[in-house]
């Protein structure tokens, strides 16, 4: 059994993302991503959550997860695919994983090495995510709020008291602040509590703040949160936003859009952002709901099944496959590979 006791290989980027059957998207669908910033662009219920969802949901560490399911009531008979390329540690990775409801029933990841290519399979390529720094997701802010700069409770907002004693986190707001095009200027330190000054010099308790200024202020901190993980080199340099436009007009998210991408030039990340709008978004992915023939579903998934098949293949054709079993301590008898495109 591959024993793993610490995170050591950060993913650089997401190459590219495939699915069946999983949430909101019943065909096969390929989506490729590019450095940087891609912005993932839809109307409501297109599957631009769902493709967040396939992102996070293809590299879990446990092979029994809820992945929101209701949105394909077929998903308790049919199987659901996810297949995945991805680099971590400087080498391509290839993961497929098929699930059955909310429970993995086969999982495998091929790795491209230049002394020797690897195959893990079910267990091993749980023990083998263990391994990886974990991706960083932002759903749902307004859920999220209390665990971060403020609680809410009814209709009474106070400030966390963690907040108002980082002074670096404060700076840190301050820096991307100008960019976002909000009515706040600067957060300040006034003795032990935290003010908002704004453009007509007007000073606010952060808890007074509501709206769309708030938000701003939130979605800056969270980012400026996870920016300090990556530094620290605890997290992967890949982060999906989703559902970050709710109360924010075109103008202000454009604003967090040049953060954003400002952020991804200088610490050499990769984002996937949920979108509504079109125009001057990078790297646009569109997804619709749509059915696909099933001549189009076999083409579409070719090249990546059949790279992992011939793999297997030839590796269940000779006696390396017995060696590499015997090393992860598995039974050494030969296991019959099932394959369902």
């Amino acid at each position: 059994m591959l024993i793993v006791e610490h995170e050591t290989i950060p993913i650089q980027k997401i190459i590219s993302v495939a699915c069946r059957n999983f949430m909101a998207f019943e065909d096969f669908r390929t989506f490729k991503f590019d450095e940087g910033v891609n912005t993932i662009i839809g109307g409501n219920a297109s599957g631009k959550s769902s493709l967040v969802t396939v992102i996070s949901q293809a590299l879990s560490r446990t092979i029994t997860a809820p992945w929101n399911g209701r949105w394909a009531q077929r998903s308790n008979s049919k199987e659901s695919l996810i297949e995945m390329k991805f680099l971590a540690g400087g080498k391509e990775h290839y993961l497929r994983r098929v699930m059955l409801g909310e429970a993995t029933t086969d999982l495998h990841l091929y790795i491209e090495d230049e002394d020797e290519d690897i195959f893990y399979r079910d267990g091993e390529v749980i023990d083998y995510f263990r391994k990886l720094k974990p991706i960083s997701t932002i759903q749902g802010f307004e859920n999220s709020r209390k665990d971060f700069y403020f609680w809410t409770n009814g209709r009474t907002t106070t400030v966390n008291p963690m907040f108002s004693k980082s002074k670096h986190l404060i700076k840190g707001i301050n820096q991307f602040i100008p960019l976002a095009r909000s009515e706040i200027v600067q957060l300040r330190l006034v003795g032990n509590n935290v003010m908002a000054q704004y453009r007509n010099g007007e000073l606010r308790h952060l808890s007074g703040i509501t709206g769309s200024d708030a938000k701003i202020i939130y979605i800056i901190a969270k980012i400026f949160n996870i920016i300090q993980e990556i530094d620290a080199g605890n997290h992967s340099k890949v982060i999906l936003i989703d559902e970050m436009e709710v109360g924010l007009d075109k103008r202000k998210l454009d604003g967090l859009y040049e953060v954003v991408k400002l952020l991804a030039k200088e610490l050499d990340c990769q984002f996937m952002i949920t979108s509504r709008f079109t125009n001057g978004r990078l790297n646009p992915i569109r997804v619709r709901r749509v059915n696909i023939p099933n001549y189009y579903i076999e083409q579409n998934s070719t090249n990546l099944h059949q790279k992992i098949k011939s793999f297997v293949t030839n590796y269940t054709s000779n006696s390396r496959w017995n060696s590499i079993l015997k090393n992860q301590g598995k039974n050494t008898t030969k296991r019959s590979f099932k394959w369902n495109p």
